[in-house]
């Protein structure tokens, strides 16, 4: 079995002001995942971003990344910083160079890499992000959609194991989302490791391999997807909501209309597949009664 990229025991962190940030983390991060960290406002999840990253260090307890702990002196911090890249809700907090190149650029240059390495890199993570019409655009004339992705572009230029994404489609309407899930997917590689912080709960839902969920500096889940929308008292001190789509299977399931051994639907379009599979369901009545719905 290979090492997990992070391995955390008993983390805690206490800010200055004494607020109890995290409270006695133990977690594993293995390689090649899809993970979701959920949870409201407060719930300690940015806290835990920069505990990886090396921003914070813990009060207390213990990180190791790749079998290592983590060390904090300015050489660890580059080495570490190169392997996991961070994405800030606020791209404005990230972006700060003059043009969108020259943004990419700048993490790839201070790595000591060749020039011929630099440009393949910024080469690949602009058309993974999207952003090659952007290049010589100032950063203030971008979109909030394409800092996002300049953003993700600047980080991945640098070639990180790992990815994390704090709300990346926060403030961004249904296309940009979307865009931005689509970027996800691209970065998936059986190696890399994406960890993504959201209140997206269908995004979460169709896309991740494991969800986290945080509360009051505490992991309270850690696991399967879908196990975790069948726990009520759960979801409700985590205060969160059930993905329209396992709703709507659920549904279908209290109706008779579908079986309830049927692997739960992930997806619109895996459920549209389900519903138009189920042949005690007449094609009329999936058109009108119940496809219809799904595209809402």
């Amino acid at each position: 079995m290979t090492n997990p990229y992070f391995d955390l025991q008993q983390v805690s962190h206490i800010y200055t002001d004494g607020t109890h940030a995290l409270t006695d983390i133990t977690l594993t991060l293995p390689k090649g995942k899809k993970i979701a960290l959920l949870g409201h406002n407060g719930a300690g999840k940015s806290t835990l971003f920069q505990h990886l990253n090396g921003i914070l260090q813990p009060t207390t307890g213990t990180i190791s990344f790749c079998g290592q702990p983590l060390s904090y002196n300015k050489k660890a911090y580059q080495t570490l910083r190169q392997q996991v890249g961070i994405v800030f809700q606020d791209a404005d907090n990230q972006l700060f160079a003059g043009t969108v190149k020259q943004d990419i650029a700048f993490g790839p240059l201070n790595l000591g890499w060749s020039m011929e390495k630099i440009e393949e890199k910024i080469a690949w993570a602009v058309t993974q992000t999207e952003v090659e019409d952007l290049l010589d655009k100032p950063i203030h004339f971008l979109s909030m959609g394409q800092k996002k992705r300049v953003a993700i572009a600047g980080i991945l230029a640098m070639e990180p194991s790992v990815l994390l994404l704090d709300e990346p489609t926060a403030g961004l309407d249904n296309y940009y989302a979307a865009q931005i899930l689509r970027c996800l997917k691209k970065l998936e590689n059986g190696e890399r490791t994406i960890l993504l912080a959201t209140h997206d709960i269908q995004l979460v839902y169709e896309w991740a391999d494991q969800i986290i969920v945080m509360e009051a500096g505490k992991i309270i889940y850690n696991g399967d997807p879908v196990a975790l929308f069948y726990q009520d008292a759960l979801l409700a001190k985590a205060h969160l909501e059930r993905p329209w789509v396992f709703e709507m299977a659920c549904l279908l399931q209290q109706q008779q209309l579908l079986n309830p051994a049927t692997i739960m639907p992930r997806s619109k379009i895996d459920l549209q597949q389900i519903i138009l599979a189920q042949q005690s369901i007449t094609p009329r009545r999936n058109c009108v009664g119940i496809l219809n719905c799904a595209c809402t």
